[in-house]
């Protein structure tokens, strides 16, 4: 199974490129990433080319530590729902008992474990990589300082972690660790954690909104619902997203990335009451109905976005789905 990544978070590696005038384009062309779709909810990312993406930009930007810039280029709005529900947790424990119960909105490879060390003292934070690679450094960071800064803001107060380890080497620029985490740093260790004093994990925090909390768990729920829905439909509506802007989406090509037969692919999809062709159109449908209702973008890319060739032939079939002209149904939006 290719597992997949909410494409939003990677707004955090496109904005620390751009910080190091990097060009955050040119990096996603080389993963074969639409950058579009990091701005369609609930749109996914493969996770094997993410990891492309982190490694094209480690060897373009020539800090060793630009990862550490995760923690000044996050928006909650990136990490969808899960972003604010983790804004409103009553106190640092559960804001990390979210992270990990939720992540899979985020990622469906497993993230992260904690541990209470009674004796001293600490509640750990765990990296771990039990469904991909482990993290080149820049990621390793980056998830790290991500996590740090979001456990400060929910905190209100200083907050230094007891201590934090990384699985790689010291850098040139290790300053910037101590800078950013105020704590103890471990360089070379087994493993990439952090740790908090218990002392202070279980403190009500002065945003918790645990009613609000609970509201965006219940919409995380049902999004997981969707998610674990691993019908060979839904196995396909993901590739045709991957590969709509490319034009370049056939019913043979998509069979060959699932590693089945054409004629398997169909038959099965057949059992499932649909075909190849209703979801390509299906998809093309909800995508266009999207991005015509966002001003900023121009009628011509979004045919080519969705693998028209034309801006005339997208016209009519966007008339033909909604009974209106992209321009019509833009105004009456």
């Amino acid at each position: 199974m290719n597992l997949t990544k909410l494409a939003s978070v990677q707004l955090v590696l496109w904005n620390i490129c751009r910080q190091y005038n990097q060009d955050p384009e040119a990096i996603f062309q080389k993963a074969r990433l639409d950058p579009e779709l990091m701005y369609q909810p609930g749109a996914r990312y493969p996770l094997e080319k993410v990891a492309i993406l982190w490694e094209e930009a480690a060897e373009r930007i020539k800090d060793p530590c630009f990862g550490l810039a995760a923690a000044t280029c996050w928006h909650p709005t990136h990490f969808g729902t899960l972003g604010y529900a983790l804004l409103m947790s009553q106190s640092l424990r559960i804001t990390l008992e979210r992270l990990l119960r939720f992540h899979k909105v985020l990622s469906e490879a497993r993230f992260g474990k904690i541990h209470e060390d009674r004796e001293q003292g600490t509640l750990v934070f765990t990296l771990t990589y039990r469904d991909e690679k482990p993290y080149p450094p820049g990621r390793e960071d980056a998830a790290l300082a991500w996590i740090m800064s979001t456990l400060r803001i929910n905190f209100h107060h200083n907050l230094t972690p007891v201590f934090v380890t990384f699985t790689h080497g010291r850098p040139a620029c290790a300053g910037k660790y101590y800078e950013l985490f105020k704590g103890p740093i471990t360089f070379d260790a087994p493993t990439a954690a952090l740790a908090l004093p218990l002392d202070q994990v279980d403190v009500l925090l002065p945003g918790a909104n645990e009613e609000l909390a609970q509201f965006s768990d219940q919409a995380m729920s049902r999004y997981l619902a969707t998610l674990n829905d691993d019908s060979w439909a839904n196995r396909v509506r993901r590739l045709i997203m991957e590969h709509l802007p490319s034009g370049a989406i056939t019913v043979e090509k998509t069979a060959s990335e699932l590693h089945i037969s054409t004629r398997k692919l169909q038959r099965l999809l057949k059992e499932e009451g649909t075909t190849f062709l209703a979801l390509l159109n299906a998809t093309r449908m909800k995508l266009a109905k999207d991005y015509v209702q966002q001003d900023n973008m121009d009628l011509t890319e979004i045919a080519f976005l969705l693998g028209f060739s034309e801006l005339s032939t997208f016209s009519r079939s966007f008339k033909r789905w909604t009974g209106q002209s992209p321009v019509k149904y833009r105004q009456a939006a």
